[in-house]
């Protein structure tokens, strides 16, 4: 009895020590989103209804459901006025996986051959915001992104996402880039995105 009593501590101790490894590790460091099931119902996702999805490069048209996915615009310093400077700030789509135990959300598009665009990676209600690129030509020296942060808000409907969910959210982010130095850009990032998590 006394080595079962003992046991069971043991197995606590390790348990609670992987939470709070997590916690310090990992949590404490993402920045808390709103969560919000009425977002499904905003009428924006009623009018992506009606417009085309956008294809990767990579993906098959009969796989991927014809319905748009993202209507977030992402632009440099100047926002989009003409139609043309919108169909391009809006030329991207939103798919999710799971990746390393977090519900990872990517907005942008890729051709098959080089991509990018920025990832959401969710866990338990805190998101961390990041840009990605990637391209099949290797350059000699590879430099991650260089970026501060000014401004971030996720919404999105749930807490905790399963494979299989379909996620519905919203983003508004101002970044500011400092891959050109000496000049900093700044990038704007706005709109509503769905996507189904898949494995």
């Amino acid at each position: 009895m006394k080595f079962l009593k003992y046991f069971l501590l043991f197995v606590f101790l390790i348990l609670l020590g992987i939470i709070l490894y997590f916690y310090i590790t990992v949590y404490s460091k993402l920045t808390p989103a709103t969560v919000d099931s009425n977002i499904r119902s905003e009428k924006i996702f009623r009018v992506m209804d009606m417009q085309k999805e956008i294809i990767n490069g990579t993906e098959i048209n009969d796989s991927i459901p014809g319905k748009k996915s993202s209507s977030v615009i992402f632009y440099a310093d100047k926002r989009p006025e003409t139609k043309e400077e919108l169909e391009m700030a809006n030329f991207n789509n939103c798919r999710a996986i799971k990746w390393q135990g977090k519900t990872r959300i990517r907005i942008g598009f890729s051709s098959g051959f080089s991509g990018g665009g920025y990832a959401i990676d969710y866990v338990l209600g805190r998101f961390k915001l990041k840009p990605y690129s990637f391209t099949d030509v290797v350059p000699d020296n590879i430099k991650e992104p260089k970026y501060k942060i000014l401004k971030q808000d996720v919404t999105v409907d749930k807490f905790y996402y399963k494979v299989g969910d379909s996620i519905y959210g919203k983003i508004d982010f101002i970044m500011e880039s400092e891959d050109f130095p000496p000049k900093k850009i700044l990038i704007y990032g706005n709109g509503y995105f769905r996507t189904k998590l898949e494995e």
